[in-house]
C-alpha cells in the first residue's frame, strides 16, 4: 500500500508544523550526523576521520581486492571523491592500489599491514561509540530497526513515483541570481 501523503512539508513547516513521519525522517538524518560528527570527534585522537573508516572498512569488508569504483558504489559516492581518499590514505602507506590484470584502467585495492593496524584502532573507537549509542536497546529493537531500515533502504533504490512534473513546481525568483 502507498504511503498516503498529506500535506506537502514546505507549508507545514512554513506554519511552524510537522508530522510523525517529517521528524522521523528529520530525526534518521540527525542520528547519522550525530554518529558520524561523534566519531569524528573521537577518530581525531588518533588522527582520523569517519570518512576514512567508511573507506577502509569497505576494502576491508568487501570480498577479494575491490576496484575503487565498487568501493564507491558501495558507499554511494562519486568515483572522484573515492579517488581523492584513496590517494590520501595512499600516501600514508594505508592502501595501495593494484593494477587489475584484466583490465588495465581499473585500481584494485588493498588494505597494507599498516593500513590494517590503523583500522583496528579506527574500529576500536568505532565499537565504543557502538555500544555506547546503542545501550539499552535490545536485540529484538535492533532487529526491527533493521527490517525498518532496510525496507526505506530498498525503495531508495527504486524509481521515484512522481507524481508532479518540473513545470509545475513554483518558479524561483530569477532577479535575485
Amino acid at each position: 500500500m502507498p504511503y498516503p501523503s498529506t500535506r506537502n512539508a514546505f507549508d507545514l513547516y512554513k506554519e511552524g508544523k510537522t508530522t510523525r513521519e517529517i521528524r522521523m525522517l528529520v530525526q534518521m538524518v540527525l542520528l547519522v550526523r550525530g554518529f558520524r560528527n561523534k566519531m569524528d570527534e573521537e577518530l581525531r585522537r588518533i588522527d582520523q576521520t569517519a570518512s576514512r573508516m567508511e573507506t577502509l572498512g569497505a576494502i576491508l569488508n568487501m570480498e577479494g581486492n575491490p576496484s575503487q569504483s565498487d568501493v564507491a558504489r558501495r558507499l554511494q559516492l562519486e568515483g572522484a571523491t573515492i579517488t581523492r581518499m584513496v590517494d590520501i590514505l595512499s600516501k600514508e602507506g594505508l592502501v595501495e592500489r593494484l593494477p587489475d590484470p584484466g583490465d588495465r584502467r581499473v585500481n584494485l585495492l588493498s588494505i597494507t599491514p599498516k593500513g590494517e593496524e590503523e583500522t583496528r584502532k579506527i574500529f576500536a573507537i568505532y565499537d565504543m561509540m557502538r555500544d555506547h549509542i546503542l545501550e539499552g536497546i535490545s536485540p529484538e529493537e535492533i532487529d526491527e530497526m533493521q527490517r525498518l531500515i532496510d525496507k526505506m533502504l530498498k525503495r531508495l533504490g527504486e524509481p521515484v513515483n512522481r507524481k508532479m512534473r518540473i513545470d509545475d513546481l513554483p518558479s524561483r525568483d530569477r532577479t535575485r541570481d
